[in-house]
């Protein structure tokens, strides 16, 4: 008896607990309910009263500012990094041909790089109307993997330059620029090589209309003294390169069938430098040089495009670059080349890339190249080379695919070796479309390498020294914004 009367005792107070608690929660609700009311009313007031005393040009002021807040202002970038090995464990080593331009690069590089471009524009209110002025800088840090602890991390101002468009009245689209940029870059994205490559200090005009559809654009340029190569690279020894004038001419977007061309003339004057290297001086002669490069460029389907390049070039016009630099795979050992007479140097490619999607599980990039380079030296002073790659992409759906890479590269040296280096990977990757330039791309990627007996000890020589083949592993991304 006594244990009912407990019990229904202690089921009265939960009842009643819970009838408190139900009245309170109910209390608090509509307290809050009031309290939200009261501030949407003050708010509103505040509103109110604002654009009572703000006028209607005051107010435009302040939604143009609003919404130019983010027009102004741009940042944009590029960057690869990622970490890989050799068979045995050790950082791994890249390969590429002796005396080639360029490598097959997916699963084949071996550094991180980061390049950042900020890009502020003047207010129109200051630059007045349909007038852009443009500043950008560009800042870049270079840090390559190594097997010990001798490396140099390069950090580099790569572009500091300004531009105005639109002062011109009858020509809105022609603009002005003075400073450092990258200028009349071209490259295969594949093996990152720059065939033309203009940047440098200088000034110029751009986008002078000529006819219905034509642009020209003409610059002074002074060759970049950055201790970084086009592609981002470290110079292995900056002090091989020169400082020369350029004058560039550019004729661009000149309708043709089936697509468009441009042509480009540089004429270049080098007054001559020394250098030493291995305790041997050496003196490149002064020079003037011309070079012209024809590019036909073709559209193929919606978002891919054929470039189909032609060019030559003479002394010191012969690299299609605003610097000099010293001639890639040149023997500065041998004692001819204590004197590089860079009248006589020469250099003419041709050279066909494409980049295209293929279908919704299909991508491609391409190239075929060949390229015939004279040193200027008395003695052995040419080099031929050769190249031919595909890298075919499968998209099993939007945001994994394969990535197959397959290149050659063909070399020979006058006097010296000649032979090949072939280079296969595969790197599984996961990218935001199934499209073929789709970034960022986070990737693994195995590569297997073998090269003719001629290049033993001279293809990753760090990792594989003494033999004809090698492999490396590890893991990517590659972005840019």
């Amino acid at each position: 008896m006594k244990r009912l009367v407990v019990c229904t005792m202690l089921a009265a107070l939960s009842a009643h607990a819970a009838e408190n608690t139900d009245a309170l929660r109910k209390e608090f609700e509509a307290y809050k309910q009031a309290s939200d009311a009261r501030i949407q009313a003050l708010e509103q007031e505040v509103a109110e009263k604002q654009e009572a005393t703000l006028t209607e040009e005051e107010l435009a002021t302040i939604r143009n500012t609003l919404a130019r807040a983010t027009l102004d202002f741009e940042f944009h970038g590029y960057m690869r990094a990622g970490y890989g090995v050799d068979d045995s464990g050790g950082a791994m080593s890249t390969f590429q041909a002796p005396n080639s331009g360029a490598k097959y690069r997916l699963g084949n590089e071996d550094d991180s790089y980061l390049e950042t471009t900020f890009l502020t524009r003047t207010a129109p209110e200051d630059a007045g109307e349909d007038v852009s002025f443009e500043t950008i800088i560009t800042l870049a840090y270079s840090v390559p993997i190594s097997n010990g602890n001798d490396f140099d991390s390069t950090t580099s101002l790569r572009e500091a330059y300004a531009v105005a468009t639109g002062i011109v009245a009858d020509s809105p689209d022609m603009s002005f620029w003075a400073g450092q940029r990258f200028y009349s870059r071209y490259d295969v994205h594949m093996n990152d090589f720059y065939y033309r490559d203009m940047s440098g200090y200088g000034g110029g005009v751009e986008g002078i209309s000529i006819g219905e559809n034509s642009k020209l654009a003409i610059a002074w340029l002074g060759g970049s003294i950055d201790e970084l190569d086009s592609d981002g690279s470290a110079f292995e020894d900056p002090d091989d390169n020169f400082n020369k004038n350029s004058l560039d001419f550019a004729l661009t977007d000149t309708v043709m069938p089936g697509g468009t061309l441009d042509v480009f003339l540089t004429l270049a004057n080098f007054a001559g430098d020394t250098f030493t290297q291995d305790g041997i001086d050496h003196e490149v002669d002064d020079s003037n040089g011309a070079a012209i490069s024809l590019m036909y460029k073709t559209p193929v389907k919606k978002t891919g495009s054929n470039i189909l390049s032609l060019q030559y070039g003479t002394g010191a016009a012969a690299n299609f670059r605003a610097q000099m630099t010293v001639p890639n795979g040149l023997d500065l050992t041998n004692p001819n080349s204590d004197f590089i007479d860079t009248d006589n140097a020469r250099t003419w490619r041709v050279l066909d890339d494409i980049t295209y999607d293929i279908n919704e599980k299909w991508s491609l990039h391409g190239l075929a190249l060949y390229e015939e380079s004279d040193y200027g030296v008395s003695g052995p002073s040419k080099v031929k080379w050769a190249s031919l790659g595909a890298r075919p992409i499968y998209h099993f759906n939007r945001y994994f695919s394969l990535a197959t890479e397959a290149g050659y590269d063909y070399t020979d040296t006058d006097g010296g070796n000649s032979g090949g280096v072939y280079k296969l990977t595969f790197a599984p990757q996961i990218t935001p479309k199934s499209t073929v330039l789709s970034r960022p791309a986070i990737r693994a990627f195995f590569t297997y390498a073998w090269w003719d007996s001629d290049f033993k000890g001279e293809v990753a020589s760090s990792s594989y020294n003494s033999d004809t083949h090698g492999l490396s592993a590890g893991m990517q991304v590659e972005t840019w914004w």
